[in-house]
């Protein structure tokens, strides 16, 4: 017991209950916290109820960096309990997360596929490259780049 002014505090690993320190219950695979009043579950385990359960990792996984929870391996991602791998289709890659995909430049994502897109005459592929802008002196029409009239009256 820690005894300071006018009042008192239990020593780490113990509580307080009413005028008594009790004793806090540890169970196997657990340890205190930092502040010494209450425990948590080793890595590899989850607390279940009173008790620390160990981590069903299922395969293509691993424990998590907070160590109560499992992650899945770059290239799959997590379904209900497993890992499953992710499908990267022709013209994709892995996204930099490693749990999805990307489509390379010149096309676009539909569903679960990368699909080629034209770039119309007077445009160019956009910076994201899943697009396409109109050129300077152009502007977006119906799928296509048409001259702008602002241009033509300022050239004229």
């Amino acid at each position: 017991m820690k005894r300071y002014g006018a009042g008192w505090d239990c020593d780490r690993g113990y509580r307080r209950d009413g005028q008594a320190c009790v004793a806090i219950a540890i169970p196997e695979n657990a340890y205190l916290d930092s502040f010494g009043e209450r425990w948590k579950c080793e890595r590899g385990f989850r607390q279940a109820n009173d008790s620390c359960a160990p981590l069903e990792v299922p395969p293509q996984g691993y424990v998590g960096r907070s160590g109560n929870d499992w992650e899945c391996n770059r290239g799959y991602r997590k379904v209900a309990a497993s890992c499953v791998e992710v499908e990267v289709p022709s013209h994709g890659y892995l996204d930099p997360s490693g749990r999805d995909f990307e489509c390379a430049r010149g096309f676009k994502r539909e569903s679960r596929s990368c699909v080629a897109f034209s770039v119309p005459a007077n445009a160019h592929l956009g910076y994201s490259g899943n697009g396409w802008s109109c050129n300077p002196g152009y502007r977006q029409q119906a799928g296509a780049c048409i001259e702008d009239e602002r241009t033509q009256e300022e050239s004229g």
